[in-house]
């Protein structure tokens, strides 16, 4: 199952879809906590108890502390939910190393991978970019700061299935505030240009009051990984986070 089709299995099931995220390094929290280096087999499964759709695993090595190598094989090895991998791809040869890397596993896996594709830092290149990831078997997740990037996906040929908010300034490696910007009005100006794609809200979630609000706003799905990775129950979290419904 890829993440698309889980998205809309857990709105089927009257679930929130969410993507619950593993990363090393939480740049806003570094000098505090330094890196997680805990096992994100273990992570993955706790996330899979609670009723995640899917998993995000940030790779971009730098800033997040990624460790791509270790930690996609042990992830799609630990659990069958679908994989989003995260990290700054602007190039066909960034593609082709994370298909090698879940190919290595099992030559079904690129199935059930979704790569990460930022509208604003592929800028051009995107809808070449999004063709590549789709012939090598895998889907894409295209990331946008706001409707300023909307003519980025304006005219893509065909619309991306799954279209990324990001509540927080990826350029400033989501360090401010955690505030939702996703309201009813963005929505509206999003489905315009995207249709019927799903949008998934992303960061900023402290709590199940913050997944209820975007999800009222009209996102389909939410993804969430500070308040799981500071959890002392993830599991119990990420369930507290997909019951939690729409007031």
């Amino acid at each position: 199952m890829n993440l698309t089709e889980s998205i809309i299995a857990a709105r089927q099931r009257g679930d929130v879809p969410v993507i619950a995220e593993i990363k090393r390094v939480i740049p806003k929290l570094a000098a505090q906590l330094g890196q997680d280096d805990r096992d994100a087999a273990l992570l993955a499964r706790c996330y899979e108890k609670g009723g995640a759709a899917g998993i995000s695993l940030v790779t971009e090595p730098v800033h997040f502390g990624g460790q791509p190598e270790k930690d996609i094989p042990a992830v799609l090895r630990s659990t069958p939910l679908p994989l989003l991998i995260k990290d700054f791809i602007t190039d066909q040869a960034r593609v082709d190393f994370y298909r090698s890397l879940v190919s290595a596993v099992d030559p079904a896996c690129p199935g059930r991978v979704t790569l990460l594709l930022i509208a604003h830092m592929a800028g051009g290149r995107l809808p070449e970019l999004l063709k590549y990831v789709r012939r090598q078997g895998m889907s894409a997740l295209v990331e946008t700061r706001g409707i300023e990037d909307l003519p980025l996906v304006r005219g893509l040929e065909p619309l991306p299935r799954l279209v990324g908010f990001n509540n927080k300034n990826i350029d400033e490696l989501e360090i401010g505030d955690d505030k939702l910007r996703l309201g009813q009005d963005v929505l509206f100006r999003y489905r315009q240009v995207v249709g019927d794609a799903l949008i998934v809200s992303e960061s900023a979630h402290r709590d199940a009051a913050d997944v209820r609000r975007s999800i009222a706003a009209g996102a389909d799905a939410v993804l969430v990984g500070t308040a799981f990775l500071l959890s002392g129950d993830p599991a119990r979290t990420v369930a507290d986070f997909v019951r939690c419904g729409v007031e």
